[in-house]
């Protein structure tokens, strides 16, 4: 419970009211239109892979696919694997679609997009930072549907790109973020604490800079501000939750930011869990301890899923 009591104030507090995150900011923005944005070939795909399976075009989908090289060629890539090939060799992105199905078309989507950003810092591996934005992704999605949120592929994205703020520090301040993590390595601790220690705010509020200069929907930049204090949502505090637990899992998992913190992040769940009780269908059905339980037959194919894609990424 160490890491909530100590971060409950300092991790939420909006950047607007972050003298020392304004200073730091000053002259500053233009480096923030070095940080590659989501691009609108994805945002197009998503929209069209979130639908209901039976109104999903899948035309639409490699026409989509194929407008971008780097997702193009990593489908491809992906469906000859060894992991989904069947056999037989495609050429085509409408054979790959077939072969990979639609909620991989999506991960390969998005974590070729994640990959482009990430690969706008030097700092943190960006397979480590992708394995962890792609796990949060997943498992949002899956606790969603689990406790019966309204948008389960909201929680997706949201987890997807919760932790954009780590990109934001490494970019525009590499070696107060380098130092920060190396404190972090050698402790244990948590490295939000780490950056408040050196930067004197944290990714949280650095990722809420980043959104609004990106014009994401409120409730994205809440999530990106707050999910290490899902109390202090207010817009849709039931996604906060859900990503905070997301991101609380997969540390505890090693699908963090390449380090085991000392103190086990899954073990302090009871301030998100009461307001998923509170606000979702099913949560006061189910228990926490159970859904990380489950979580262990999936998560493994995450790190797999990963692994895969980054042997050979595409360009």
């Amino acid at each position: 419970m160490r890491e909530q009591q100590t971060t409950h104030v300092q991790l939420s507090q909006p950047a607007s009211e972050n003298a020392v995150l304004q200073k730091a900011f000053q002259g500053r923005h233009d480096l923030l239109k070095s940080i590659p944005s989501v691009p609108v070939i994805l945002q197009s795909l998503l929209a069209e892979v979130s639908q209901a399976p039976e109104k999903v075009d899948l035309n639409r989908v490699a026409e989509l696919i194929g407008r971008d090289k780097s997702i193009a060629a990593q489908c491809l890539r992906m469906a000859n694997s060894p992991l989904f090939g069947r056999g037989t060799r495609t050429d085509s992105v409408r054979g790959a679609v077939r072969t990979l199905g639609i909620s991989h078309i999506r991960d390969i989507a998005v974590s070729t997009m994640m990959m482009q950003i990430s690969g706008a810092q030097k700092t943190m591996e960006p397979v480590v930072f992708w394995e962890h934005s792609l796990g949060c992704a997943i498992v949002s999605r899956k606790l969603a549907r689990a406790v019966g949120f309204v948008d389960p592929e909201k929680a997706y994205l949201a987890g997807l790109l919760h932790d954009l703020g780590y990109i934001v520090n490494m970019v525009l301040f590499p070696q107060q973020e380098k130092t920060a993590l190396e404190s972090a390595f050698k402790s244990g601790e948590f490295l939000g604490l780490s950056e408040y220690a050196t930067l004197g705010f944290t990714h949280c509020q650095s990722g809420e800079v980043l959104a609004r200069f990106w014009n994401f929907s409120t409730d994205l930049v809440e999530v990106i501000l707050c999910h290490h204090d899902p109390a202090a949502a207010t817009i849709d505090p039931p996604l906060v939750a859900i990503v905070a637990l997301a991101d609380r899992l997969c540390r505890s998992a090693t699908l963090g930011v390449g380090y085991v913190e000392a103190n086990d992040p899954s073990l302090a769940w009871q301030t998100e869990w009461t307001i998923l009780e509170e606000r979702t269908p099913y949560a006061a059905q189910m228990k926490w301890q159970d859904f990380v339980k489950d979580s262990q037959s999936y998560l493994p194919e995450v790190k797999e899923l990963v692994k895969a894609m980054y042997q050979n990424p595409a360009h």
